[in-house]
């Protein structure tokens, strides 16, 4: 994963005081994973354990990389007693995600997927044969009796992703949300991932902002053979011979 091509907010970092100073604005509108660093004598991290995360995605995409910047992290030495020491710092990464609505938004009930019954999105052949990959930040509405009553895209890195996404999503049967016994209307987020081989898709397109259903549909394709160089010209003979 190409790390530094992603944008990572890092507020409220104050690891030089060893008590991060929380950014109120940051936690209403996006992912928190917090970690523990173990700086050693010099000032550099040995070792890093999260304690904390917001990430349920299935590849731990926002953990990994909030380990990657954590092992990054550089500190002046903590002198004791006329001695380096070693000591540890905690830091909260924030992810922000457009159109989040919070943790408290995951706490509605929530529908679940009707195993048999879940479209494959078709991906776009125009971008599979350019080798583009992306996603889409899908919402939708759920009736009461577990099918989709609207769905939407939020955002998408290509139209096209968006488009397939809806046509698949639009099929999905659901077991609805229930609240004292009794089906619910809900609405929910879904990220629709596409990629294919071994080419990275950004992090804000694999997870979706809350209510959040989570990361699903992730659909691989080859990649596109490279095209053949073309034949070199043979040389032409000089004039007059």
């Amino acid at each position: 994963m190409n790390i530094r091509s992603l944008v990572l907010s890092m507020i409220a970092l104050s690891l030089c005081l060893g008590r991060p100073l929380l950014a109120e604005e940051a936690a209403k509108s996006g992912y928190k994973v917090v970690i523990d660093i173990a700086i050693d004598e010099t000032g550099a991290p040995e070792d890093a354990r999260i304690i904390e995360s917001e990430d349920f995605s299935g590849d731990q995409v926002l953990n990994q990389i909030a380990m990657i910047y954590a092992k990054q992290v550089k500190q002046a030495p903590r002198i004791k007693d006329g001695k380096p020491v070693k000591f540890t710092v905690r830091a909260p990464f924030y992810f922000p995600v457009e159109g989040d609505e919070g943790a408290a938004a995951n706490l509605a009930p929530k529908p679940s997927l009707h195993g048999e019954k879940v479209a494959q999105p078709v991906y776009p052949a125009e971008l599979a044969a350019k080798g583009e990959v992306g996603g889409a930040i899908v919402e939708v509405v759920i009736n009461t009796d577990g099918y989709v009553k609207t769905a939407t895209v939020m955002r998408a890195s290509h139209k096209e992703f968006g488009e397939a996404s809806l046509v698949a999503v639009k099929q999905w049967v659901f077991k609805p949300a229930m609240k004292d016994g009794v089906p619910v209307e809900s609405r929910w987020r879904l990220a629709m991932t596409f990629a294919m081989g071994d080419k990275d898709v950004e992090w804000q397109w694999r997870i979706a902002p809350r209510p959040s259903l989570g990361g699903f549909k992730v659909v691989h394709a080859k990649i596109p053979p490279a095209p053949a160089a073309a034949a070199k010209p043979a040389d032409q003979p000089a004039p007059g011979k």
